[in-house]
């Protein structure tokens, strides 16, 4: 396409109100993906060596909280800069990628140290560092990054209030938020969406665990009172109805509507299946969602946390393989039946536009 015809192009679509100011500047064509790729692992060579021979010079502030602390600080800030002034570098975005690594394991170091009494504390703490440095540092990944460990240390700190039941819902309720609001502000879309990526992975993660399992990793405890434990299981289900909920009313589709009637009913139904197998409900959102705002990487951590959390729930039953082997195929019966009475019932789309 020409300039002009490009210039020509912007101008409708600006007078369309699709778009706004100038048209972009496609002159300047981007690197191949192998010199990009190249020039990554130099600046992660290059940020390593800078680091070791910082850390042999400055040995001392690991021996004061404060003074690591405020090390990090300057080291995090150091890549704020790098990522400001130069944002189309590869080169000084993996740089300044592995500058804030070190930054933040500094900052945490102190952490860990002004809390060693309440790791609980702690956990909040660098869930709040990893908040404001998601707000401060301007690079996608490093905002990926830290909305996912950020998350991870808040579900941390929730199992140390004896609350890991609830931990898949609150971090899945997290994650379905940006993504939901993600068509509300597209000034705001490039935040939302590394906010909810980062926020995708911790659900990801946590849907897989769900139970015992998550508990017996992060706090060597699987142990959790059994109203504790329905509790959590319930509060992962009504996060799937109420994100259903949400994308009928994005649609336009009311429950009146049959085929609303249908999506809220299958929604119920999953969430009823969580009661006994919970991190299904957290899987289905994560795929529910991608499907529905037509994001494949989405989409694709959906069915992985589903196929993940199904595997870790069939080794993790407590049952005889005759009784695994039926319960799958009753599923698989379930699926299908399913499967046919949507297609004997869905309302056809000539149908819907009548």
């Amino acid at each position: 396409m020409s300039a002009i015809d490009r210039e020509a192009l912007w101008a409708r679509l600006r007078d369309a109100g699709l778009v706004e100011g100038a048209s972009p500047d496609v002159s300047a064509s981007r690197s191949p993906w192998f010199v990009r790729v190249m020039l990554g692992i130099a600046g992660w060579i290059g940020a390593m060596f800078l680091l070791g021979f910082a850390g042999l010079g400055f040995a001392f502030l690991m021996e004061s909280a404060a003074a690591s602390f405020l090390a990090g600080a300057v080291v995090c800030t150091g890549a704020a800069f790098l990522y400001r002034s130069s944002p189309h570098s590869d080169f000084l975005n993996q740089f300044g990628l592995a500058v804030s690594l070190a930054g933040q394991a500094l900052m945490g170091f102190a952490v860990v140290r002004w809390f060693e009494h309440s790791f609980g504390a702690a956990a909040l703490a660098l869930a709040l560092q990893q908040a404001v440095l998601f707000v401060l540092v301007p690079n996608f990944i490093h905002r990926v990054w830290t909305s996912w460990t950020g998350a991870y240390a808040a579900v941390y700190a929730l199992g140390h209030l004896g609350l890991h039941a609830f931990s898949p819902a609150v971090v899945t309720f997290g994650f379905l938020w940006p993504w939901l609001a993600e068509f509300d502000h597209p000034r705001r879309g490039e935040l939302l969406r590394a906010g909810g990526y980062g926020l995708a992975l911790a659900a990801v993660q946590t849907a897989v665990m769900h139970g015992g399992l998550l508990g017996l990793l992060l706090w060597q405890t699987g142990d959790a009172a059994p109203a504790v434990l329905w509790a959590g299981n319930l509060a992962s289900g009504l996060v799937l109805v109420w994100a259903v909920l949400r994308l009928l009313k994005r649609e336009g589709v009311g429950l009146g509507e049959p085929h609303g009637r249908i999506a809220l009913a299958g929604a119920v139904l999953l969430a009823l299946i969580s009661l006994k197998a919970p991190g299904v409900g957290p899987a289905a959102s994560i795929l529910i969602v991608g499907y529905a705002n037509g994001n494949r990487v989405l989409a694709g951590l959906g069915v992985v946390a589903l196929l993940g959390y199904l595997s870790h729930y069939y080794y993790a039953l407590h049952a005889t393989l005759l009784e695994k082997s039926a319960l799958l195929a009753a599923a698989g019966l379930v699926l299908l039946a399913a499967r046919w009475g949507l297609r004997r019932w869905w309302p056809a789309e000539e149908t819907r536009h009548a």
